[in-house]
């Protein structure tokens, strides 16, 4: 009698899976450099950031500057596609001009010291300050007053309308990738006006206490992601609860397709708000996992959704750091 053996075909097929992120970073320090040649002026605690030049008769030219502390903020795995400095224009007497982003070459300081009512004209500066003279007040100066910087500009844009002003070009994104894979280098920007004319531009700080008017740099990325393929030919379009669950920062997600075609796994908040797209592409029949990498999202309660031949399947995963 002959004996037939059915065999299931089993066997690991590895692809790299491209998912594109955005990572938005508030700043960590800013302030302004009040033009003095003693360097006694400052606002490292105020509300308010300036660049250009006022209609005082001397000492009238304002520099900001900001810092983004991007340590741990991307995934290993992060290739940086974009990036883009975002500042809230929250007052402008001079009409239109040319603000200019400079690469810093020096650490400075953010002090406690906070200017009265418009801040226009700074006030006494504190320990650590930067002021036009000091990097840190009153003990480290700039080699050059009024700030250490590249003196080709990172990213430049004509600033006028009240509301959102955004900076970006491919040297702003080589700066930030710089950063991120030596972050000891990182110093921040310096902003600069026309300083030939009239120009003074008033911009939002890390301390107004609208959120959304706060610097921000606002970073598009892709990660790769492998996907195995652990078997072949699945009987039925599935959805796996995430192991482990709770989880941080990496969990696998395992789901099968049982025929050809696309296939979709995104990620959702727990508003229901979309996240990012995980998967969106054309996958032979299988089954497959997925490792999530978290590192750069907050704690809470997330859904995966899988999409394939009209199929959905929902399912929820969460995320304590």
């Amino acid at each position: 009698m002959k004996v037939i053996v059915s065999i299931a075909l089993f066997f690991c097929l590895t692809m790299l899976v491209f998912a594109q992120e955005t990572l938005t970073v508030t700043a960590s320090k800013d302030n302004t450099l009040y033009q003095d040649p003693e360097g006694l002026l400052s606002n490292g605690a105020g509300t308010y950031l300036f660049a250009g030049r006022t209609n005082q008769a001397a000492n009238n030219l304002r520099r900001a500057v900001v810092k983004f502390d991007l340590t741990g903020k991307l995934p290993g795995n992060a290739t940086i596609t974009s990036a883009k400095l975002k500042m809230n224009l929250s007052k402008n007497a001079d009409g239109e001009s040319n603000i200019n982003v400079h690469k810093l070459t020096a650490d400075w300081g953010e002090g406690t010291s906070d200017a009265s009512a418009n801040e226009g004209s700074g006030v006494s500066a504190t320990t650590n300050d930067a002021t036009w003279k000091h990097r840190f007040f009153s003990s480290q100066n700039w080699t050059t007053p009024g700030g250490d910087y590249v003196t080709q500009p990172s990213a430049a844009n004509i600033v006028d309308v009240l509301g959102t002003c955004e900076w970006t070009d491919a040297l702003l994104l080589n700066d930030v990738k710089a950063w991120v894979s030596a972050p000891a280098t990182n110093f921040g920007w310096i902003l600069i006006g026309n300083e030939s004319v009239k120009s003074s531009k008033r911009f939002d700080s890390r301390e107004i206490a609208t959120a959304a008017n706060r610097p921000q740099l606002i970073i598009q990325y892709t990660t790769s992601s492998l996907v195995k393929q652990v078997s072949s030919a699945p009987k039925l379009f599935s959805l796996e609860q995430n192991f482990p669950n709770p989880f941080n920062p990496t969990t696998t997600i395992q789901f099968s397709v049982p025929i050809s075609g696309d296939v979709r796994l995104t990620l959702f908040d727990g508003l229901g708000k979309e996240n990012t797209t995980l998967i969106n592409q054309s996958m032979g029949a299988g089954t497959y996992k997925y490792e999530l990498n978290a590192i750069t999202m907050p704690s809470g309660i997330y859904y995966y959704r899988l999409q394939s031949a009209g199929a959905v399947i929902v399912k929820k995963l969460l995320l304590i750091k």
